[in-house]
């Protein structure tokens, strides 16, 4: 049976959050927490696995106490083993000092036929745990993941990037980052997330996975925030008068000023 992690975040919900101006960083205590949604494809992925030919599915979340809800999440949906590791002395931490926390509690959990995260998370956009997990573990990092096979040690996938299409067979262990566009989302059943509320969730520490203050936090963090800017999107409306043919017409232009169609 294949053995597999998946990485779990809990995230403020960007929508409704404003920054600390000092800090450049998302005021937690101003906004609710969801999963980041990256990281529900990632589930979903580990999920579709079990679904056809077995698997135990661990989940893994680092963060406070209250990331326990998004673990419980994770049970509902499926996972087997849901893991919070979690400890005063990580707060701070970016993005290289996160993925070394998360690889040593992998290690320690493990061995892992598979490693799942998702591609980004919506509270800082960078896209590095992945990569950075990968070159940690000494595992290949596959992405942009449209068509996948497992089969005994090995996988084979097929990966799409624009017009170029890519097939690779890869040795197990692999470590794939997905994204939203790579699958839909499975909802749990009521009863399931009922059943979450005692689900038991182990707990690990930096003393469980070794390492000193120095990696961890913002000591352990390279990263420097300069400034911080919160983009917000907003559609306007554009009436087209005429028949049918006269509005059609008129659209076809309309996309072909902005370059959405090219004939």
């Amino acid at each position: 049976m294949l053995s597999i992690l998946v990485c779990v975040k809990q995230v403020p919900d960007t929508a409704r959050s404003v920054f600390d101006t000092r800090t450049g960083s998302i005021d937690r205590s101003a906004a609710g927490n969801i999963v980041n949604p990256d990281d529900l494809h990632a589930l979903e992925t580990a999920l579709s696995i079990k679904d056809v030919c077995g698997a135990q599915v661990t989940a893994l979340s680092m963060g406070p106490p209250q990331a326990r809800e998004a673990l419980r999440e994770a049970a509902a949906c499926g996972a087997d083993r849901c893991v919070l590791l979690s400890d005063p002395r990580f707060a701070g931490s970016d993005s290289l000092a996160t993925s070394r926390a998360l690889a040593r509690a992998i290690r320690k959990l493990g061995p892992f036929d598979l490693v799942i995260t998702g591609r980004e998370a919506i509270d800082g956009g960078t896209g590095h745990v992945g990569c950075q997990l990968s070159e940690i573990l000494g595992i290949p990092l596959i992405t942009r993941i449209h068509r996948f096979h497992i089969e005994e040690n090995h996988a084979t996938i097929e990966r799409i990037y624009g017009h170029e299409y890519q097939k690779i067979r890869a040795a197990l262990p692999l470590l794939f980052a997905v994204g939203r566009d790579d699958n839909r989302v499975r909802f749990a059943r009521l009863a399931d997330i009922a059943q979450s509320a005692g689900a038991l969730i182990e707990e690990l520490s930096m003393d469980d996975i070794g390492g000193g203050r120095l990696e961890y936090g913002g000591a352990g963090s390279p990263t420097v925030v300069i400034d911080t800017h919160l983009f917000t999107h907003t559609r306007s409306r554009e009436p087209i008068a005429g028949s049918a043919a006269e509005k059609a017409d008129a659209l076809v232009q309309r996309l072909r000023k902005h370059d959405i169609l090219r004939y």
